[in-house]
């Protein structure tokens, strides 16, 4: 017996017609929208690092310039602050606030928790900025990443509700902001010293000749003193204290060291209590000069790999030093007196990869292919 389902002949080509026709409607909505997109939407520089994070629009300069930290709700995970006021939280927080650092060596560790401190970020300084809740998002990323890396860097700034992602190396950003001439002839050198990755690049005709990095940099040498505090003294003291040792006392060059001393109060472990020392700067800078000899030795090897043409351009300009690692007492005297070669620390080194992101966002035609799309 067979059965017949009347109109089922005629009617299927004409529902597939209606069905193309809706399609090529939608399609044509949907690039109207991302055109409408382009044009009101606003452009967005990040400069997402492992102890801060910092961003930039046009029109308006910096907006955003916290530590990446956040803080979230123990019972539903739901982000109760980030930057400065999460930061504070460290060492005092209820049971009911988890504290999160979602970057670490430089990468992001917790692709989530990153997405929910940039939101979080973005949202409370949105007003008085920009209105949009649209935007494209360009991103420094360390050389050093993996793809993986890169992908986490993608997805938490796609969650965070950016429409368009792009990854702009960081040493090319820092190169830029700078002032280097990127298409020059000449090589020149640039170090770029994070909170958690250092980063060795020479950059010239256009793109980067050579580049290396490695794990570790200004929280590796905050950690290494908190380390010694506490094996040598038996003392607590937060990272925060650990910082202000390190930028009052640490010294990269020994012959430099003065004849000052630091009160350092911290709890007594394994007994409670407070307990206090004076230290100076000489015992201090033993502590961190490991780190401090990794950075050399980095910047050695990038000498040792370069050619004989390479060299000699760079013999005419200095090493520059960015990030905010490079305000270490004494590491341009010290680099000068391993490698033979001269050394400059950048204006605002804190700040060089985001403005130099920042023009890549403000004339993206003379630096878009610098950037990767997501």
């Amino acid at each position: 017996m067979e059965f017949y389902i009347l109109g089922t002949i005629n009617s299927q080509p004409r529902f597939q017609r209606w069905s193309e026709k809706l399609n090529v409607h939608i399609d044509r909505f949907g690039r109207a929208i991302g055109a409408f997109r382009d044009r009101v939407g606003v452009e967005l520089a990040v400069d997402l690092g492992t102890t801060n994070t910092r961003m930039y629009t046009r029109g308006r300069g910096i907006f955003v310039d916290e530590p990446s930290v956040l803080a979230t709700s123990s019972v539903d995970g739901k982000p109760l602050a980030a930057g400065s006021n999460a930061r504070n939280l460290i060492g005092r927080s209820p049971d009911y606030v988890a504290l999160h650092k979602p970057l670490c060596a430089g990468v992001i560790a917790d692709a989530g928790h990153a997405a929910l401190m940039l939101r979080h970020l973005l949202d409370s300084a949105r007003k008085g900025n920009f209105s949009s809740r649209w935007y494209r998002m360009a991103v420094t990323s360390p050389s050093c990443g993996t793809r993986l890396e890169r992908r986490a860097i993608i997805e938490a700034a796609t969650k965070s509700g950016a429409g368009k992602v792009y990854l702009a190396p960081t040493l090319i950003a820092a190169a830029i902001g700078v002032g280097y001439k990127i298409d020059s002839p000449r090589a020149r050198m640039l170090v770029l010293l994070g909170g958690g990755v250092c980063e060795v690049g020479i950059v010239g005709l256009g793109y980067i000749i050579y580049s290396d990095a490695a794990r570790g940099g200004g929280e590796t040498i905050d950690y290494a003193i908190y380390e010694y505090l506490l094996h040598s003294y038996n003392i607590q003291v937060t990272m925060e204290m650990a910082e202000k040792i390190k930028e009052k006392l640490a010294y990269a060059e020994s012959s430099l060291t003065p004849h000052e001393t630091m009160r350092i109060t911290g709890r007594e472990a394994g007994k409670g209590g407070l307990k206090s020392i004076e230290m100076g700067p000489s015992e201090i800078s033993r502590a961190v000069e490991t780190p401090i000899n990794s950075i050399v030795d980095l910047i050695q090897e990038a000498l040792d790999n370069c050619s004989p043409a390479v060299l000699s351009d760079l013999e005419n300009f200095p090493i520059v030093l960015s990030g905010g690692l490079s305000l270490l007492h004494g590491l341009p005297e010290l680099i000068v007196r391993m490698t033979g070669f001269r050394v400059a620390v950048a204006a605002n080194p804190s700040y060089t990869a985001l403005k130099g992101c920042s023009a890549i966002v403000d004339d993206p035609k003379q630096h878009i292919y610098f950037l990767s799309q997501a």
